[in-house]
């Protein structure tokens, strides 16, 4: 736990790469993020019971492939904002490799449409 707790807290920036299970993350994904959710490290409660964030200011990237197309709005997208935005993350940019189960035809052009984007991201990030 406080190897994971000092690399989030020494890095500006985190590349977070998943696939979608069951509409959520993998579970070593969950315990990462279970593991770097630490009071006193990485956030502390005030005296009203609310948070602040500890390590503020992260650039992070979420690289997320799902069989089917979901826009942002699948659970797993929302837990991992949610949660790095409670550790102080500034910036989170998604890149959706969305659909290929689905459109099983169209994988090949969502697969460099994914490229295409985090190739872009890459240049600010």
């Amino acid at each position: 736990f406080n190897t994971a707790v000092q690399q989030f807290i020494a890095a500006d920036k985190v590349i977070i790469a998943n696939p979608l299970w069951n509409m959520s993350i993998p579970t070593k994904l969950k315990s990462w993020i279970d593991a770097i959710n630490v009071a006193g490290k990485t956030f502390k409660y005030n005296a009203d019971g609310s948070a602040t964030p500890l390590a503020p200011g992260k650039k992070i990237v979420h690289i997320q492939a799902t069989g089917g197309k979901y826009a942002g709005q699948d659970f797993g997208t929302q837990y991992i904002q949610m949660m790095l935005k409670f550790l102080g993350a500034t910036s989170i940019t998604k890149i959706g490799v969305e659909g290929m189960d689905h459109f099983p035809d169209q994988a090949p052009a969502i697969i460099h449409h994914a490229i295409a984007q985090a190739q872009a991201v890459a240049t600010q990030f």
